[in-house]
């Protein structure tokens, strides 16, 4: 009994193992960047805001040299914007149930040192659906907070996997080599 329970439970882990990988999850970790992009200096509006404390983990995780000076750089990411917005998009018919769309969207572009642009203003936007019932007010304030949270994350994440594009690397690869 023994022995058949150990073969079920390495099938059960093979069988769900290649269920995982041929959906094409992949667990969260280190993202190849362009060469100029590992000695970088972060600029941002909120240098101690969420999306900036995110984006500077994930780029360490990278093997980023972060560099307060931006003249020790190879590269300047500047975080350009941070907004947030919601939208009302329905109400039930007792007026008790609200739904509103959480929209966060910040803008990045990456420089040389000496200002020359090696990835122009790009935008990158995440959105989740919070609905509040008229008795839960403030549930509703720390549910919606906590999806401002949940969207930083994927939005510097979604940073750096734009930064590590093939398209990206190839744009700050022929921008680098170009003369101004």
């Amino acid at each position: 009994m023994t022995k058949l329970r150990k073969t079920f439970i390495f099938i059960f882990l093979v069988i769900v193992t290649i269920n995982i990988t041929s959906c094409g999850f992949k667990a969260r970790g280190p993202i190849t960047l362009a060469p100029q992009l590992y000695k970088l200096n972060l600029h941002a509006q909120n240098p101690y805001g969420q999306l900036t404390k995110n984006l500077e983990t994930y780029l360490k995780a990278s093997n980023v040299t972060l560099v307060k000076n931006p003249e020790e750089s190879t590269a300047i990411l500047y975080i350009l914007n941070e907004s947030k917005s919601q939208v009302l998009i329905g109400i039930s018919g007792t007026q008790q149930t609200r739904q509103y769309n959480l929209i966060l969207k910040a803008g990045f572009q990456v420089t040389d040192p000496t200002g020359k642009i090696l990835v122009p203003p790009q935008a990158i936007t995440e959105s989740r659906t919070l609905t509040i019932k008229a008795d839960q007010i403030l549930a509703g304030s720390n549910e919606a907070n906590s999806l401002y949270r949940q969207m930083q994350q994927s939005l510097s994440y979604n940073i750096m996997l734009k930064l590590g594009s093939i398209d990206t690397t190839n744009l700050i690869k022929s921008n680098s080599e170009t003369t101004p």
